[in-house]
């Protein structure tokens, strides 16, 4: 226990107070996608209209690929973001058509770092 009596002071170094850190860039292997399974009836959906589900924990330059169970390449996300690890996705094709329920498999590859090992996942749209 600490015990402070009269005379006592201590330094704080507010410097750091604002300071802008990078994303981390080593890993791929903490991606996650939010919310899996995304459920269309849920109270998450911003609107009617407006889905989207969020990819997290991306390293600041990195290429998101969305595919279909049968291979079928549906959607890019190019992620440049040295402040943020979020990227969102509005769930709707090449085409900009809405996807259909199912279950999909997304492939992120980190597009600086060649060293580092490509993210394969999968998440689920119910509706």
């Amino acid at each position: 226990v600490l015990k402070f009596e009269d005379g006592d002071n201590w330094i704080s170094d507010m410097s750091v107070l604002g300071r802008v850190s990078a994303v981390a860039d080593t890993t791929l292997d903490t991606i996650k996608v939010v919310p899996n399974p995304y459920i269309v009836g849920s109270n998450f959906n911003e609107s009617e209209h407006a889905r989207k589900i969020r990819f997290t924990n991306l390293t600041s330059h990195c290429t998101i690929k969305i595919f279909t169970l049968s291979g079928e390449l549906i959607s890019t996300l190019d992620h440049t973001n040295e402040l943020s690890g979020n990227a969102f996705w509005d769930m709707r094709t090449i085409n900009n058509q809405e996807i259909a329920p199912g279950l999909y498999i997304y492939h992120i590859v980190e597009n600086e770092a060649k060293n580092i090992e490509p993210n394969i996942g999968k998440f689920a749209v119910v509706r």
